[in-house]
């Protein structure tokens, strides 16, 4: 490749990079903070520390995506995002959008010299563009069609270097995924991959100038592809819904560590259970039959837990706080109990202890969850008002931050008026505000578990302690989550001996999960009948 000779507009720096951006930017990471409980950003090359840089990401999440590209772009460089022009005609609102680093798009305009103006400048200076090809936020099992806009834009500014240097120009494209566990529950977790670059330069501008359209499709096609490696994509819910049920029997909850392989797990078994490969008649793979059975009953399995009102999460807790052998919390194999050992007697020493235990950890949290309450309040009302699942999340954080600045006015106000509003209170409060909110979320996390672990004792309990039929109901989905689980682990290993890429990847993933045995030493009670259930 050869070096780009920088532009005299090279060390200018674009507009929206000043104060108003860097406190964006803080926001962003208080958002994110404070929403999700664990957040992995993972590399997979080098992102350029300087020069013109373009990002391709998904978009499922309302604003909640933009701001965590803002909180997590490397090296805390500044991203710049279209917005429609129009807004840019507001008094004041248009200030505010330039200021925080927002380009004016003219949709309008017929020449994509002036449409991609502010673009083309903007990383003729050396900014991050960051956009969403998908063009709107959703909530399905796979992405949006791919809008070809910013490959019209990236060819246009390249069209641009060439009249303006008579140079050979190169410009990268970064895709990057989005992954939330659970998009619309606080506390839950997300990873954030910036994937290979797609470097577009003087050849594909050639075949640009020759065939437009066919060039823009190309390089829309590669970041398709680019963008889905850092994603995980299904054709149907099943799919998703039986992927998510399998992972959590063989992994267990995700982790900051287990993070790091959350997407390539789920997707390897998407590709396991699709719904074309599965239904395809032509197709030669293996077990095609015991994958279709196998995706059947995780499926029952995840609409028996929604009905309980249960999460696997929950099972797993169950079934770990039952297991006295167990001594590793994210072993696989205690995700399995046997239920004829389920006793009423059992499940009341076990809730009388989890409540005593959640008593004596109440005064560390008391006061933070007073304070915090009325978030908590809007909180669950946003969770019941709101009808789409990708903005309850954008919904949660701005309401949220919003109501969080009156109430931290009211501690401040209070924590002075205790010390005579003398300076050294005013001091001593503008340290303490957020320190409170620090402890808070730093503290609630384990209580937040074992809140949720109480609350799964009180319905295991009324299933065991109600009617003949609840406890039965409830034996069926640990017996059938039983059957699933060593299932899973028998196709797996033999579809991996027979050479299938995503099963391989998986038995080499984690060896405590699939140690080197052989398939018939797992094939006789892996629990083949299906009867019980």
């Amino acid at each position: 490749m050869t070096r780009q000779q920088q532009s005299p507009h090279m060390f200018e720096k674009p507009k929206g990079e000043g104060p108003c951006y860097l406190i964006l930017q803080y926001l962003s990471r208080i958002a994110v903070w404070s929403y999700f409980r664990h957040l992995k950003v993972i590399c997979r090359a080098p992102v350029p520390l300087r020069g013109p840089v373009v990002v391709a990401s998904n978009h499922t999440n309302m604003v909640i995506d933009p701001a965590m590209l803002i909180a997590t772009f490397p090296y805390g460089r500044a991203c710049h995002f279209w917005a429609l022009a129009r807004f840019f005609k507001v008094p004041l609102v248009g200030q505010l959008l330039l200021a925080g680093g927002m380009l004016p798009v003219d949709t309008h305009t017929h020449s994509n010299d002036k449409l991609f103006e502010n673009t083309s400048a903007c990383l003729e200076k050396g900014g991050v563009i960051a956009l969403f090809p998908e063009g709107t936020s959703y909530t399905r099992p796979d992405h949006l069609p791919f809008k070809d806009g910013l490959s019209w834009a990236t060819f246009e500014y390249l069209t641009q270097q060439k009249l303006k240097y008579a140079q050979d120009t190169y410009l990268p494209i970064i895709p990057v995924g989005i992954t939330y566990t659970t998009k619309n529950k606080w506390r839950s977790d997300v990873v954030v991959e910036y994937g290979e670059p797609i470097i577009v330069g003087p050849s594909d501008l050639e075949n640009y100038q020759k065939d437009s359209k066919n060039a823009v499709k190309e390089l829309t096609d590669r970041i398709v592809e680019g963008v889905e490696k850092g994603t995980v994509n299904a054709a149907d819910w099943d799919t998703i819904h039986a992927a998510s049920e399998a992972r959590f029997l063989l992994f267990g909850d995700t982790t900051d560590t287990h993070l790091d392989k959350y997407v390539q797990v789920l997707q390897s078994l998407t590709h396991l259970f699709d719904t074309k490969l599965l239904d395809d008649n032509n197709n030669q793979e293996s077990l095609i039959k015991e994958r279709k059975e196998l995706k059947k009953q995780l499926v029952i399995c995840a609409e028996d837990l929604k009905r309980m009102k249960l999460s696997t999460l929950d099972i797993r807790r169950y079934n770990n706080n039952n297991n006295n052998n167990n001594n590793n919390n994210n072993s696989s194999s205690s995700n399995i109990k046997n239920t004829n050992n389920i006793t009423q007697t059992e499940i009341s020493i076990q809730l009388v202890s989890a409540i005593v235990s959640l008593l004596f950890q109440l005064p560390l949290i008391l006061p933070g969850l007073l304070i915090h309450a009325p978030i908590y309040v809007l909180g669950h009302g946003i969770n019941y008002f709101e009808a789409y699942t990708e903005s309850v999340a954008q919904n949660k954080v701005v309401a949220s931050m919003t109501l969080a600045v009156p109430l931290y006015m009211i501690v401040f106000y209070f924590v002075w008026q205790w010390m005579n509003y003398t300076l050294a209170g005013a001091c001593a409060a503008v340290v303490l505000v957020p320190l409170i909110a620090w402890y808070h979320i730093n503290l609630v996390d384990k209580r937040y578990d074992s809140v949720k672990y109480v609350v799964t004792l009180v319905r295991v309990f009324m299933a065991v302690s109600g009617l003949d039929e609840d406890r039965h109901e409830l034996e069926l989905v640990i017996n059938r989550r039983t059957w699933c689980f060593h299932r899973v682990k028998s196709v797996i290993v033999q579809l991996a001996n027979s050479g299938n890429p995503h099963a391989l990847f998986l038995v080499h993933l984690e060896q405590d999960v699939f140690p080197k045995y052989d398939v018939a030493d797992i094939g006789s009670d892996d629990g083949d009948d299906l009867a019980c259930l």
